[in-house]
């Protein structure tokens, strides 16, 4: 990737140096990664874990994409609301109180498999209990970094904290594969707990400054209407939003509801072979999430955004066309790798626009559209799967993406201008 810069500035940085790592200059960020850290490797467990127990205890792809949708659905539900309390209370506490639900549900699911009284209903419960926890925990998480950094380190932060993401990603997949391979799911569900108690300790010393918003707050409802018209009002930030909603419906769903069940079905492989796709894609993510760390910043980052998105598409129908297993490992590790750019640039240019008063609704906002789109995505994909064919959906997917990122270039030209550090070049 390169930079375009402009006459007088100074040329981003483009190598793997100590720059890679400057937002851990602030004590209080090293701290926010660790505890994103574990909480990203319980999130990649649980979700590997999830599915896997959906296949045991289920056989249709419609009964996947429930469990998956029972996941996101408190997302749906309070994710806006999760983001105005985030801009109303102290956001650590928030962040800490969530946590500790996650820690609960995951230890009691864990219990009510290793008893054997595990049912569809509880299974359910379970999911939308732990999503809870997710939809209240993550919009504060993500609305803390840019508190916590320079404006002009924002692009590192970010992305450093897309790494935490990576690694987990790398080994969250394979740890729960190993200990569904020896424990049981039981097994997996209690070492999701252990993570989070870890992730707690980060908490204890963080500190993180207070928003001033003397004689600014409102009703609540009002004050979810206003992140609302700051992210419909701005042409850059809108379509982000509606690129990142479409492809966790299109993409992020599919993968987590049919991935498993082609690795179990059509290449006739066991959760440790299934769990490789997961830390193959890892493994991109984080080859190409320290490249882009290296970085100072992206005067066209918008452009390169729009890229990703075109190149995410041709992936995922690779994906679906492939007929083996190493090919299909292949695949994923280059979806890992465009993935990088894509979610970090996305963020980026999110929150590098957006003021640090309306942080915490304008991130409920993104995760509403990241995580809120896969369950829906995830409940198509489970019924196209069982009315169509999983592959045939996968294939259907990518070329749709492809499309939407063809129509973004060619009729959004404020994203194709907008820069990493804010504002957009000519």
């Amino acid at each position: 990737m390169a930079t375009v810069t402009r006459a007088g500035s100074a040329p981003a940085e483009r190598r793997l140096s100590l720059h890679t790592f400057s937002a851990f200059k602030s004590r209080n960020f090293a701290l926010l990664w660790g505890n994103n850290m574990t909480f990203a490797l319980s999130q990649s467990v649980r979700q590997f874990a999830f599915t896997w127990l959906a296949l045991e205890l289920f056989s249709s792809g419609k009964a996947l994409g429930l469990i998956i949708f029972a996941l996101g659905l408190p997302i749906l539900v309070f994710g806006l609301p999760a983001g105005a309390l985030a801009d109303r209370i102290d956001r650590r506490l928030l962040l800490f109180a969530s946590q500790v639900g996650g820690f609960v549900v995951t230890l009691l699911t864990a219990v009510l498999v290793w008893t054997g009284v595990m049912t569809v209903p509880l299974t359910m419960v379970m999911a939308l209990a732990l999503g809870a926890t997710v939809a209240f925990g993550q919009p504060v998480r993500v609305a803390i970094v840019p508190s916590l950094v320079e404006p002009s380190r924002l692009l590192n932060a970010v992305t450093l904290m897309s790494l935490s993401q990576n690694v987990s990603m790398i080994a969250g997949p394979a740890i729960g594969g190993v200990m569904i391979a020896i424990g049981g799911v039981g097994a997996a569900f209690a070492g999701q707990s252990v993570l989070l108690g870890i992730g707690l300790i980060a908490l204890l010393p963080m500190r993180v400054p207070a928003i001033d918003r003397a004689g600014q707050q409102r009703h609540m409802v009002a004050e979810v209407r206003e992140g609302l018209a700051f992210v419909v009002g701005h042409p850059g930030i809108r379509t982000l939003m509606l690129v990142l909603m479409t492809t966790a419906l299109v993409m992020a769903g599919t993968f987590m509801t049919l991935l498993p069940k082609i690795a179990k079905e059509d290449l006739e492989i066991g959760a440790l072979e299934t769990s490789l796709f997961f830390t193959a894609m890892g493994v991109g993510m984080l080859m190409s999430s320290l490249l882009l760390a290296s970085f100072s910043r992206l005067d066209r980052a918008g452009l390169w955004f729009i890229v990703t998105l075109i190149s995410g598409g041709v992936l995922n129908a690779a994906f679906g066309v492939s007929l083996w297993y190493v090919a299909s490992l292949a695949i994923m590790f280059a979806t890992g790798w465009n993935a990088g750019f894509f979610t970090n640039l996305n963020l980026t240019l999110i929150q590098a626009n957006t003021p640090h008063v309306v942080m915490g609704r304008v991130m409920s906002i993104y995760t509403l559209a990241m995580a809120g789109g896969m369950p829906l995505g995830g409940l198509l994909a489970g019924l196209m799967s069982d009315a169509w064919g999983s592959r045939e959906w996968f294939v259907a997917c990518g070329l749709s993406l492809v499309a939407v990122g063809i129509a973004v270039l060619l009729t959004q030209p404020s994203l194709r201008h907008m820069r990493s550090s804010g504002g957009t070049g000519s």
